[in-house]
């Protein structure tokens, strides 16, 4: 792992969702500078939200395009709740092939067979036995919701 990767941390679809309900509280203009507008960066998240045309709009829609997005896709796309997303996690990182990033991806997935699991481990120089890969399968069908 190289030194900047050490920082990173890889989230399941909740997680993301949470960070993204998070960013709701805060404002989704970004300041670049006196130059633009003479205001302060203070005095540039103190300025009022516009309303729309039918009264006071709902948060999702002040979001950037970007944020919205991706709210969309973690809304559609989570199958399983953080915590048993973590739980899961625990469980596949004991397995010996099985990595922190393999376990994410797993979760983030939710694999139902050995067809749509396999690609998790395709850039591997190993290949998963079959009893493995039903160990994992197990695993994943004991947390699913």
């Amino acid at each position: 792992m190289a030194a900047n990767e050490e920082n990173e941390k890889l989230l399941a679809h909740s997680e993301v969702k949470k960070v993204l309900e998070e960013s709701l509280e805060k404002p989704s203009v970004i300041y670049t500078g006196p130059e633009d507008d003479g205001l302060t960066p203070r005095q540039h998240l103190m300025e009022p939200v516009e309303e729309g045309e039918e009264g006071s709009e709902d948060a999702l829609h002040n979001l950037s395009f970007e944020k919205r997005a991706t709210f969309d896709h973690v809304d559609n796309f989570t199958r399983i709740t953080e915590k048993g997303a973590g739980k899961m996690v625990k469980v596949l990182e004991k397995i010996e092939r099985v990595s922190e990033v393999h376990a994410f991806k797993i979760a983030e997935l939710m694999p139902r067979d050995e067809t749509e699991l396999r690609p998790v481990f395709a850039k591997d120089r190993f290949t998963l036995t079959p009893e493995e890969l039903k160990e994992i399968l197990d695993i994943i069908e004991s947390h699913r919701d």
